[in-house]
């Protein structure tokens, strides 16, 4: 797994780190990282570009790992700074290279276009289910949009294969202040790697489909390092410093034009929701709780939106969800867990963000099948809740998000059913359980409906 960096969204309220993102990538992306963000998420597939970094030759005019005078001097500077603040010594050494921001876009930009191509069913699946949810719209290209925010917005990023660590903002003797933040922040996902090896119990949670847990691990993995070059910056720039490495890695806009809100808020997730729960961990008991964090990671985006969860409720399961394929005679396309952001994104998308947050709230575990069913596309999503209470509030959350998913004008019917110029599906409560149906058409809805009741 790679970390890459981004630089700080000036986007405001919820870009969040809504959630992806990038996830956990070890990155530093241009607006500093669940989805389908946890559907798996633009994480995911950012992480499995980066995590080719070792198989993809450096580009050309890229330079060694070798550093001029100045630029070596300064990264051991800022390496024993970040090793003090966070309270771990270096366990082994760490090739680093600075790259020009143009040289990092190549690097990333050919890793990614070969993720892609390697995975070009996948990403395409994903895409599917994204533009069924309507979270992505009908006209978008969804690998070409991962390719451009990533080209656009990485501004380092760690390799936790290779364990090395990439640099934009070379081309000068000299380190700005903005390069050296971006640097303080790999540094630390480089230190935390080599006493918690979050690079392969990341990749093993990947390799078994378990998307909320890779968020959450992915949202500390994150936090821990903005929270580090936060401090970083507090106590070894000056005010104007401060100032020129907020302007120097803010992007412009250009990298995230035309990029569905969805996808920015799965991306910016682990960097500024990871934030606010490792805080929490820091503020109960300093970097040593930051620590068991790691230990005993969290285990799903709830836990990240509401830390006091973390203790209290430190496992969930996923409901029983029949054998959908099975019981309609359509084709198996993916399984797997939408959780409470994803959710939150969902209902956000027709309805007010703060009804959005209240329905999303109290989920207890959830799980979705999708289906094929000759050419439409079918979703059906079980999700349990804390009590009877958070499952009226979902309930009604998307009654009223159905109408606006769906192009209708007309309220959900008695037996929760909805139909519209742009789906159909439907919503039904049992206690504390949703059943939420969706497709592309009404008889593939129905077949799903009647495969979770029978």
């Amino acid at each position: 797994m790679d970390d890459v960096d981004l630089p700080k969204s000036s986007s405001g309220d919820n870009t969040k780190a809504t959630i992806v993102l990038l996830i956990v990538l070890v990155v530093v992306l241009v607006a500093a990282g669940i989805g389908i963000a946890t559907i798996r998420d633009a994480n995911n597939t950012v992480r499995r570009a980066l995590a080719t970094t070792t198989t993809v030759p450096v580009a050309p005019g890229t330079p060694a790992s070798d550093l001029s005078p100045e630029q070596a001097r300064v990264v051991e500077e800022v390496k024993g700074q970040v090793a003090a603040i966070r309270g771990l010594a270096w366990k082994g050494t760490l090739p680093v290279r600075v790259l020009t921001k143009e040289q990092l876009a190549v690097r990333v930009r050919t890793l990614t276009a070969e993720d892609l191509a390697k995975n070009r069913e996948e990403v395409a699946t994903d895409e599917s289910i994204l533009k069924l949810l309507k979270l992505i719209g009908k006209d978008v290209d969804y690998a070409k949009t991962i390719d451009s925010v990533l080209a656009g917005g990485v501004l380092g990023y760690y390799d936790d294969e290779a364990k090395e660590l990439f640099i934009g903002g070379g081309g000068t003797a000299t380190l700005n202040p903005a390069t050296k933040a971006t640097l303080a922040h790999e540094l630390t996902h480089a230190l935390t790697d080599q006493h918690f090896d979050f690079g392969s119990r990341t990749k093993a949670l990947d390799d078994q489909n378990r998307t909320e847990e890779v968020a959450a691990l992915s949202a500390v993995i994150e936090g821990d390092a903005e929270l580090v070059a936060e401090l970083w910056q507090e106590r070894h720039l000056s005010d104007r410093e401060r100032r020129d490495a907020s302007s120097g890695s803010t992007s412009d806009g250009g990298a995230y034009t035309n990029v569905p809100r969805y996808l920015l808020e799965s991306l910016f997730f682990p960097y500024q929701d990871g934030l606010e729960f490792v805080r929490t961990r820091h503020r109960a008991g300093g970097f040593a709780e930051v620590d068991n964090a790691y230990r005993r990671p969290p285990t799903s985006t709830e836990h990240i939106l509401h830390p006091e969860t973390y203790a209290s409720t430190p496992t969930w399961t996923p409901p029983s969800l029949p054998d959908l394929a099975a019981a309609t005679g359509c084709g198996a396309v993916d399984t797997g867990t939408l959780g409470e952001f994803d959710m939150r994104q969902l209902l956000a998308s027709e309805i007010a963000s703060s009804d959005a947050r209240s329905a999303a709230a109290g989920w207890n575990g959830d799980a979705f099948a999708v289906v094929r069913c000759g050419t439409a596309l079918g979703l059906a999503d079980r999700w349990q809740t804390d009590d009877a209470a958070g499952a009226g509030r979902l309930f009604d959350a998307l009654a009223r998000w159905a109408r606006g998913w769906s192009g209708s004008s007309r309220a959900v019917d008695a037996e929760g059913r909805f139909t519209g110029p742009a789906g159909s599906g439907r919503v039904v409560r049992n206690g504390g359980r949703v059943d939420l149906v969706l497709a592309d058409d009404v008889a593939t809805a129905d077949r799903l409906a009647s495969a979770l009741t029978g």
